[in-house]
C-alpha cells in the first residue's frame, strides 16, 4: 500500500456510512483528492475538527492500486479558518466557493494557483474585507487560472481596444462592442472591466479593497454563469446568496 501525505484544504466532508467519512480535499499541488476517513463519523474520532469545512491541514493517507478512494490515516491542523467560515454571514458564500472547485477542478492537476487563491481569499476575510467583493475577486482569478476569463480591453469580434461598455457573447467566450453587439443582454460597463484589469495587478497574496462604486452583484451573477456554462453544471449553492434573491 503506497503512502504519502500532502497539505490541503478540505472542501467536503460528508457520512460515507454509519462510521467512516467521506473527504474531499485540494491538495497544494496534485489536485482533488478523495479519501475516506475511518470512524470520522462517530462522535468521539481522531480526525476531531481537522475536517472542517476549508481546515488548512498535513494529511496523511494510502491508497490501493484497484481502488478510487484514498484512505486517510492521520493529520494535522495547520490553520483553523472555523470562525471565519462558518459565520452567518460567510458560510453560503464559502459553501459555493468549494462547490466550484469540487466542480471544476480535476484530480491530479499538478498546479496550485487555486490552493493559492483560496488561501488568500481566507485570509483576507479575517482581515474583514467584505465578503461579496471577495467572492468576485475569487471569480475573476478563478477563471483567468483556467484560462478562460475574457479579454476586458478588446473586443472579441473586431479586435477594437480600449471599450467603454462590453457586451458578453451569449457563449461567455469574449466581449463585444458596441458596433459588433447583436442581441446580447449581459453587460460589463467601464469601471467592471477596469476591475477585471486591476485584478491583474493585485495578486492573490496581497488582496487589498478595491476603490470603485459599482455593485458586485450583477458581475458576480454573469461570472457564475460564465463558470456554470463551461463547466456543464448548474451550481447549488447560489441559490442563498443575496445576490441571487
Amino acid at each position: 500500500m503506497p503512502q504519502a501525505s500532502a497539505s490541503a484544504l478540505v472542501l467536503s466532508a460528508m457520512p460515507l456510512n454509519e462510521q467512516d467519512k467521506l473527504v474531499c480535499l485540494l491538495t497544494s499541488n496534485h489536485g482533488l483528492l478523495k479519501a475516506v476517513a475511518p470512524g470520522a463519523a462517530k462522535i468521539k474520532n481522531r480526525f476531531g475538527s481537522l475536517l472542517e469545512l476549508f481546515t488548512n491541514g498535513d494529511f496523511f493517507y494510502y491508497w490501493h492500486e484497484e481502488k478510487e478512494l484514498a484512505t486517510l490515516s492521520k493529520g494535522e491542523i495547520k490553520e483553523s479558518f472555523f470562525t471565519v467560515v462558518s459565520a452567518a454571514q460567510n458560510i453560503f458564500y464559502f459553501y459555493l466557493i468549494a462547490e466550484i472547485v469540487l466542480k471544476f477542478i480535476p484530480p491530479n492537476q499538478n498546479d496550485d494557483r487555486i490552493y493559492k487563491l483560496l488561501l488568500a481569499i481566507l485570509h483576507a476575510r479575517k482581515n474583514n474585507l467584505a465578503m461579496d467583493w471577495l467572492l468576485l475577486y475569487f471569480l475573476v482569478w478563478f477563471l483567468r487560472s483556467e484560462g478562460l476569463l475574457f479579454n476586458p480591453g478588446r473586443c472579441a469580434n473586431c479586435s477594437i481596444t480600449d471599450l467603454n461598455r462590453g457586451w458578453v457573447r451569449s457563449d461567455y467566450r469574449g466581449l463585444l462592442c458596441s458596433n459588433c453587439k447583436t442581441n446580447e443582454r449581459l453587460t460589463l460597463n467601464r469601471e467592471e472591466l477596469e476591475y477585471i484589469k486591476w485584478t491583474q495587478h493585485h495578486h492573490p497574496r496581497d488582496i487589498t479593497p478595491w476603490i470603485g462604486r459599482f455593485l458586485p452583484a450583477p458581475m458576480i451573477r454573469m461570472l457564475i454563469g460564465k463558470v456554470e456554462y463551461h463547466g456543464e453544471f448548474s451550481l447549488q449553492s447560489n441559490r442563498y446568496l443575496p445576490e441571487f434573491r
